[in-house]
């Protein structure tokens, strides 16, 4: 199946925006681990699961703590940050990167279902490391018992950008107003590592430019405009980007935008 021309953009966009602030891995397997390409989620052996197996023997429709196999997918782009580089020249998107992160931008406004293929991602990628999942050949081990206070893996998070959002989907997911205290930035709960990014609720300044740039209709043209007009640290790379893409558009080989986009896109090519 063909993949859509905005997440390849995106792909491009994010990976040049992000190149000198840390690592950028566009079509990353999840699970990461080469040996989990084929995982399976080991069956739990304890004194209850033992007690319910014997109870229910007799009854073949019953399973008790299956084993349960599974295959990675490929998430679109992964970031690592560079430790103890700044980040500011990427203003809010810098803010928001602090941990190695999953970058799920959306073209259209999902649904409550497309939002659980990143949340479903960053679960998967979250459990990797921990045992929760094994290679086909890999026997389950007793888990160690380890300091919760002593933690020196980094953090696995989620950002999800999309242009609009109903409210009933954050409030679905639990996601609260960030204490960023910036209108559109949404968390899910801390559990989660979720940070939901509303395109079109984000304020018009500098900080949120290179967000609003993946917005869509009224939003991303005002953003496109802010580019040009602006003097942002990323402004020369973020225009090539832009550039690209409207030459794509404009020789049918990346799909179709609305003329509007396409009007305020063919203002880059004075630049």
């Amino acid at each position: 199946m063909a993949r859509p021309s905005f997440a390849l953009f995106a792909q491009q966009y994010f990976d040049a925006i992000l190149q000198d602030f840390g690592q950028v891995f566009l079509n990353e397997p999840i699970p990461r681990d080469p040996s989990l390409r084929v995982f399976k989620i080991p069956s739990r052996s304890d004194w209850g699961n033992d007690v319910l197996r014997a109870v229910t023997q007799n009854h073949p429709n019953v399973m008790v703590s299956p084993e349960v196999v599974g295959e990675a997918e490929i998430v679109d782009i992964l970031f690592e940050p560079t430790p103890n580089k700044s980040r500011s020249d990427l203003g809010l998107l810098g803010e928001l990167l602090f941990d190695p992160t999953l970058i799920a931008p959306f073209r259209s406004s999902p649904t409550f279902w497309d939002l659980r293929e990143p949340m479903r991602h960053i679960i998967r990628w979250q459990v990797e490391g921990g045992g929760g999942l094994l290679a086909m050949d890999e026997n389950p081990r007793k888990p160690l018992e380890t300091d919760p206070d002593d933690d020196d893996d980094p953090h696995k998070r989620s950002l999800i950008i999309v242009p609009s959002l109903h409210p009933k989907y954050l409030s679905g997911y639990g996601a609260e107003p960030s204490d960023l205290k910036i209108p559109g930035v949404y968390e899910c709960p801390p559990a989660f590592g979720i940070t939901i990014v509303i395109a079109h609720e984000l304020p018009r300044d500098d900080s949120t430019l290179l967000l609003r740039l993946m917005g869509r209709g009224r939003t991303q043209r005002e953003a496109i405009a802010d580019l040009i007009q602006g003097d942002s640290p990323l402004r020369s790379i973020a225009l090539r980007q832009f550039q690209q893409w409207y030459q794509l558009l404009l020789n049918g080989k990346m799909g179709k935008e609305s003329g509007a986009l396409m009007t305020a896109l063919s203002e880059l090519g004075h630049q």
